[in-house]
């Protein structure tokens, strides 16, 4: 039985990244597969881009290296916008920019003969919202598993992992698995109520997902699926951040809170 880690959402979170890699190299696994947006929101982006190079055996591109990273923009943009845009860009070094815009959009490989299909949003656009939310219906979760514009094959998978949302998932539909992986330096939780709500180091930290089975094989064989949480030294991040972050109370509130800045982007988003 072989391991493959998958993680992403990095944000720039340096300690984040740096507890995900431990705990992965504790566990010996196999084979370590990012799936984007290591860079943005967090202010160590360059480093953590640096990091992934040296660890990551595959690694994918997210919104945020397409959005920070290429000239041509999924939608017209502002003034304002570009030159957040451009900010953001000079934190990374041009060598590290030249390899975030070479990155791929899939991955794919057979588990114990199961077809996992790994990308960052969607099979169409690294920047799907739709078809990954938790409220998602039948109909867009059933997109997710075919094949699109952005795959590596045009098969339909038997098990999708994705990311993008930041809130670790795991459904069961049309004898398939369909995955969301959590986020590694900005991990969230959408679905909250003062009254009801846990310890909040439930969210506030690591989250990865670890797949066990048959690597690279067409053979049925064991096949497993587990959320990894692993703490971090979460006031150390914002403790570095504070005078390097343009947003660091938006940042401060995400990773100690574990509750994104504008929910009200997300449900414009996805008309929900």
């Amino acid at each position: 039985m072989g391991k493959l880690a998958i993680i992403g959402d990095i944000h720039g979170n340096r300690e984040a990244l740096k507890a995900a890699l431990s705990d992965i190299e504790e566990r010996r696994c196999d084979r370590v597969v990012c799936l984007g947006d290591i860079i943005a929101k967090g202010s160590f982006g360059d480093a953590c881009v640096s990091m992934v190079r040296e660890t990551c055996d595959i690694v994918l591109r997210g919104n945020c290296e397409d959005y920070f990273m290429n000239d041509q923009q999924p939608r017209p943009i502002t003034l304002q916008e570009r030159a957040r845009i451009l900010a953001r860009r000079a934190e990374i070094s041009p060598e590290n920019q030249r390899y975030l815009l070479s990155l791929p959009s899939c991955y794919e490989l057979f588990v114990s003969g199961r077809l996992v299909r790994i990308f960052h949003a969607g099979p169409d656009t690294v920047y799907d919202y739709i078809h990954t939310m938790p409220n998602a219906t039948l109909e867009e979760r059933k997109r997710m598993f075919l094949g699109g514009k952005l795959t590596a094959s045009q098969e339909t998978a038997d098990v999708v992992v994705y990311g993008h949302i930041h809130t670790p998932m795991m459904t069961k539909m049309f004898n398939r698995t369909l995955i969301c992986a959590g986020s590694v330096g900005n991990n969230l939780d959408v679905i909250r109520d003062e009254e009801m709500d846990g310890a909040l180091l439930n969210t506030t930290c690591v989250n990865y997902t670890l797949i066990e089975g048959k690597l690279d094989s067409r053979e049925r064989a064991g096949f497993a699926v587990s959320f990894v949480q692993v703490p971090y030294d979460v006031q150390g991040e914002l403790e570095a951040s504070r005078d390097c972050n343009p947003d660091f109370d938006a940042l401060r509130m995400e990773l100690s809170r574990g509750m994104y800045r504008d929910m009200e982007a997300i449900r414009q988003k996805t008309g929900k």
